[in-house]
């Protein structure tokens, strides 16, 4: 099995891949439910939209100490390993969610668990260990992108089950009532989880390369430092609108618990469409990557503030599910493009550095629930023109690399297919 193997053929480092798929669907069935289902289950419990806001705050902020301990980890003893400790936290968490009312109790769990991220993302830590260990077994860039976008279709089709959870709650509630309801949907999650787990007791990966430097080498950081900034902009974006965007539909347009799944539902199978026609159709030497990264961006934003502001519920579903899609068609080549100038030694420490930035600025969710008590679309407005900034910075500082380095028009780096990096 991958937790007791250092190095393996390229024919079984392929075949493993569909344990990767199988962990990534069980955890997005398991967590995006949890995601949802967080911020209306504290409401439910009678705290306000600002404690709730606040409460996202300390999440945060333990995911980007975990995600950086397991990048430096995974760089040192193989990317699947980290994977596999990375996912013993969650399974504590929603023990604990599930177990427990008490406030101490829900919110430690919520923070273990890592509860944080975009639609359909990944959750927690495992979002940079999965981009470093995916960049390490295939180097190729337009094979990472490949296989990016296949997690992502299977990840966003699997969101739909967990949001189907949500819709379940209205159903379910007769039997256990409301706030028993969530609880015994959290124990289903824990169970969904722990199949994650043994999935990625059968990764296989490439032999590590010896780590020359003791936190990574200059031109990795250079790369690194780059990439931040765009990175960092949309991090505020997505603290802004993301954790309580559930919360905002239902206190928006007065819908159920059961409505709010139905709109995510319906999210979800827009952003696994964009994933697969990113995977199949756009990922190709004709089309350049950065353009394809940064225009879905630009009309993420554009789309966000549209719905800041849509006067109807229906409308407001509509440019959530167009904006899902759109996310999803740019997702896959910017994973690929975030490790593109670093080094096969720094993966996963550059992964995590760029997950812990990005996580850092998602602070910004500590004011959006005063941001929502006090105007309620000003948190998508906001939300939506920083990720508008965020794309021409992104692209801004992309080109300027790849110009340097004669970067050809599918994005990879040379002739040759490897990073100045690695060279």
């Amino acid at each position: 099995m991958g937790i007791f193997v250092f190095s393996d053929s390229q024919e079984k480092i392929d075949a493993s891949f569909k344990f990767l798929l199988i962990s990534r669907s069980a955890r997005s069935i398991s967590l995006i439910f949890v995601t949802l289902a967080f911020s209306l289950y504290l409401s439910k419990l009678g705290y306000g939209v600002v404690f709730i806001g606040l409460i996202f705050i300390p999440i945060i902020l333990f995911n980007m100490v975990f995600s950086i301990i397991l990048g430096v980890l995974g760089d040192r003893i193989g990317y699947s390993r980290a994977l596999i400790v990375g996912e013993l936290l969650p399974l504590i968490g929603l023990a604990g969610l599930a177990a427990s009312t008490n406030i101490y109790v829900i919110a430690t769990s919520a923070i273990i668990t890592g509860i944080t991220g975009t639609a359909g993302g990944m959750r927690g830590a495992f979002s940079p260990g999965t981009t470093a260990f995916v960049a390490s077994n295939w180097p190729d860039e337009i094979n990472r992108v490949n296989r990016i976008a296949r997690m992502s279709v299977v990840a966003s089709l699997s969101s739909i089950v967990g949001s189907l959870f949500l819709v379940s709650h209205g159903y379910l509630t007769p039997y256990f009532g409301t706030i028993g309801t969530f609880r015994f949907l959290f124990g289903i999650s824990f169970a969904i989880l722990f199949i994650s787990f043994i999935s990625l007791l059968f990764l296989k990966e490439r032999k590590r390369p010896k780590k020359t430097s003791r936190v990574m080498k200059k031109e990795s950081l250079s790369y690194l430092l780059r990439i931040l900034w765009p990175n960092l902009i949309n991090g505020a974006a997505i603290g802004m609108f993301s954790p309580l965007l559930p919360l905002w539909f239902e206190l928006r347009f007065h819908i159920s618990v059961s409505s709010v799944g139905d709109v995510f539902t319906v999210a979800y199978a827009a952003t696994a469409l964009g994933s697969y026609i990113s995977g199949r159709y756009l990922n190709s030497v004709r089309i350049r990557a950065i353009t394809v990264s940064s225009v879905t961006r630009l009309f993420q934003g554009i789309i966000l503030v549209l719905m800041a502001f849509s006067p109807l519920g229906i409308l407001a579903f509509g440019f959530y599910a167009v904006r899902s899609t759109v996310a999803g068609m740019g997702m896959p080549m910017r994973t690929a493009i975030n490790v593109r100038g670093i080094g096969n030694e720094d993966y996963g420490t550059a992964s995590s550095i760029q997950g812990v930035a990005t996580r850092a600025s998602q602070s910004t969710s500590g004011i959006s629930g005063y941001l929502m008590d006090a105007y309620l679309p000003s948190t998508l407005f906001i939300g939506g023109a920083l990720q508008i900034i965020g794309a021409a910075v992104y692209y801004s500082v992309i080109r300027s690399w790849e110009k340097q380095h004669e970067v050809v028009e599918n994005g990879i780096p040379d002739k040759d297919g490897i990073p100045p990096a690695e060279k």
